[in-house]
């Protein structure tokens, strides 16, 4: 099947700073959710939801945004793609470079020191997600993915 990454789209944003200290960005403690969601009218679109939340130790600087990002195959989705490895771990890693550059160049855009953030284990993310439902548990998923 032929998968194609189209755009990404921010979708929300609050971002918070309460000093002028530029390294106030440095170290934030990360939280991130990841998920699908596949169009009801469009057989061959899906989406990848990022929720992610940034926090300095101290409580100054705080960031969170939602991404979307919109891809498009080449035959209709089935209930064997939506599942499947390529929806929970491809088209997240595919897509984050262009979350991460986002909070990067905002960061630096807005005068500190600019975030950039390391690269996910998107494999042990998606484990840990299949987990969460399997059991129902409500752990935020955080730094351990790094």
């Amino acid at each position: 099947m032929q998968i194609r990454f189209h755009h990404l789209q921010i979708t929300e944003l609050n971002y918070l700073v309460k000093t002028f200290d530029r390294d106030a960005t440095q170290e934030p403690a990360t939280s991130l959710r990841v998920g699908g969601v596949f169009s009801e009218d469009n057989k061959r679109e899906f989406s990848v939801v990022f929720d992610f939340s940034l926090e300095s130790k101290s409580k100054e600087f705080k960031l969170k945004l939602k991404a979307v990002a919109h891809f498009s195959t080449g035959d209709d989705i089935d209930d064997e793609f939506k599942s499947s490895g390529f929806v929970r771990i491809n088209a997240p890693a595919i897509a984050f470079p262009y979350v991460r550059t986002f909070i990067s160049n905002l960061t630096l855009n807005c005068g500190y020191d600019p975030i950039v953030l390391p690269s996910y284990n998107f494999i042990q993310l998606a484990n840990f997600i299949q987990k969460e439902e399997i059991t129902d548990q409500k752990e935020e998923i955080t730094d351990q993915f790094l």
